[in-house]
Protein backbone atom coordinates (compact mmCIF):
# COMPACT_ATOMS: atom_id res chain seq x y z
CA UNK A 1 0.00 0.00 0.00
CA UNK A 2 1.25 3.65 -0.97
CA UNK A 3 1.52 6.84 0.77
CA UNK A 4 -0.54 9.85 0.52
CA UNK A 5 0.07 13.37 1.65
CA UNK A 6 -3.15 15.26 2.63
CA UNK A 7 -3.62 18.42 2.55
CA UNK A 8 -4.35 20.21 6.13
CA UNK A 9 -7.34 21.75 5.59
CA UNK A 10 -8.70 18.23 4.24
CA UNK A 11 -7.56 16.42 7.24
CA UNK A 12 -9.36 18.70 9.56
CA UNK A 13 -12.40 18.09 7.30
CA UNK A 14 -11.95 14.10 7.73
CA UNK A 15 -12.71 15.28 11.41
CA UNK A 16 -16.64 15.23 10.62
CA UNK A 17 -16.47 11.74 9.06
CA UNK A 18 -16.96 8.43 11.24
CA UNK A 19 -13.82 5.92 11.40
CA UNK A 20 -10.99 5.10 13.67
CA UNK A 21 -8.47 6.49 11.56
CA UNK A 22 -7.90 8.08 8.25
CA UNK A 23 -7.77 4.76 6.36
CA UNK A 24 -11.51 3.99 7.74
CA UNK A 25 -12.65 7.08 7.35
CA UNK A 26 -11.63 7.82 3.69
CA UNK A 27 -13.29 4.13 2.77
CA UNK A 28 -16.44 5.68 4.43
CA UNK A 29 -16.17 8.90 2.35
CA UNK A 30 -15.94 6.46 -0.69
CA UNK A 31 -18.91 4.38 -0.17
CA UNK A 32 -21.21 7.27 0.94
CA UNK A 33 -20.09 8.48 -2.44
CA UNK A 34 -20.94 5.48 -4.44
CA UNK A 35 -24.22 4.91 -2.55
CA UNK A 36 -24.77 8.74 -3.32
CA UNK A 37 -24.42 7.57 -7.09
CA UNK A 38 -26.24 4.67 -6.35
CA UNK A 39 -29.25 6.90 -5.53
CA UNK A 40 -29.20 9.13 -8.49
CA UNK A 41 -28.92 6.41 -10.64
CA UNK A 42 -32.37 4.93 -9.04
CA UNK A 43 -33.98 8.05 -9.41
CA UNK A 44 -33.71 7.92 -13.33
CA UNK A 45 -34.61 4.57 -13.34
CA UNK A 46 -37.66 5.32 -11.41
CA UNK A 47 -38.13 7.92 -14.28
CA UNK A 48 -37.76 5.90 -17.01
CA UNK A 49 -39.59 2.79 -15.40
CA UNK A 50 -42.53 4.85 -14.85
CA UNK A 51 -42.67 6.26 -18.04
CA UNK A 52 -42.59 3.21 -19.97
CA UNK A 53 -44.66 1.21 -16.84
CA UNK A 54 -41.93 -1.95 -16.55
CA UNK A 55 -38.73 -2.56 -15.51
CA UNK A 56 -35.40 -2.20 -17.61
CA UNK A 57 -35.19 -6.08 -18.32
CA UNK A 58 -39.01 -5.79 -19.32
CA UNK A 59 -38.46 -3.03 -21.60
CA UNK A 60 -35.88 -4.39 -23.57
CA UNK A 61 -37.64 -7.67 -24.35
CA UNK A 62 -40.66 -5.26 -25.25
CA UNK A 63 -38.47 -3.41 -27.49
CA UNK A 64 -37.00 -6.88 -28.55
CA UNK A 65 -40.39 -8.23 -29.74
CA UNK A 66 -41.61 -5.19 -31.14
CA UNK A 67 -43.81 -3.64 -28.55
CA UNK A 68 -42.81 -0.66 -27.71
CA UNK A 69 -44.63 1.86 -29.80
CA UNK A 70 -42.74 4.11 -31.63
CA UNK A 71 -39.43 2.53 -30.81
CA UNK A 72 -37.76 4.14 -33.60
CA UNK A 73 -38.22 7.58 -32.29
CA UNK A 74 -35.80 9.90 -31.17
CA UNK A 75 -37.33 9.91 -27.82
CA UNK A 76 -37.28 6.54 -27.72
CA UNK A 77 -34.07 5.70 -28.68
CA UNK A 78 -32.84 8.24 -26.58
CA UNK A 79 -34.57 6.76 -23.51
CA UNK A 80 -33.55 3.25 -24.13
CA UNK A 81 -29.84 5.04 -24.50
CA UNK A 82 -29.87 7.02 -20.88
CA UNK A 83 -31.87 4.02 -19.48
CA UNK A 84 -28.92 1.12 -20.28
CA UNK A 85 -26.67 3.51 -19.08
CA UNK A 86 -27.65 4.30 -15.77
CA UNK A 87 -28.77 0.49 -15.48
CA UNK A 88 -25.56 -0.77 -16.40
CA UNK A 89 -23.61 2.41 -13.99
CA UNK A 90 -26.02 0.85 -11.15
CA UNK A 91 -24.92 -2.28 -11.30
CA UNK A 92 -21.28 -1.72 -11.93
CA UNK A 93 -21.33 0.49 -8.74
CA UNK A 94 -22.82 -2.27 -6.71
CA UNK A 95 -20.24 -4.56 -7.86
CA UNK A 96 -18.02 -1.71 -6.16
CA UNK A 97 -19.71 -1.62 -2.80
CA UNK A 98 -19.71 -5.21 -2.78
CA UNK A 99 -16.02 -5.51 -3.76
CA UNK A 100 -15.20 -2.90 -0.89
CA UNK A 101 -17.46 -4.69 1.77
CA UNK A 102 -15.32 -7.97 1.10
CA UNK A 103 -12.49 -6.35 1.79
CA UNK A 104 -13.59 -4.74 4.64
CA UNK A 105 -13.99 -7.75 6.34
CA UNK A 106 -10.76 -9.36 5.61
Amino acid sequence: MGTVDIAEDLLEGLDFVQGKNIQEKIFNLVVNNVLLRVKECEEYLFRFESKYGMDFESFVRAWDEGEIPERHSHEVERDFMEWEGFYGERRKLFRTLKAMRMKERR
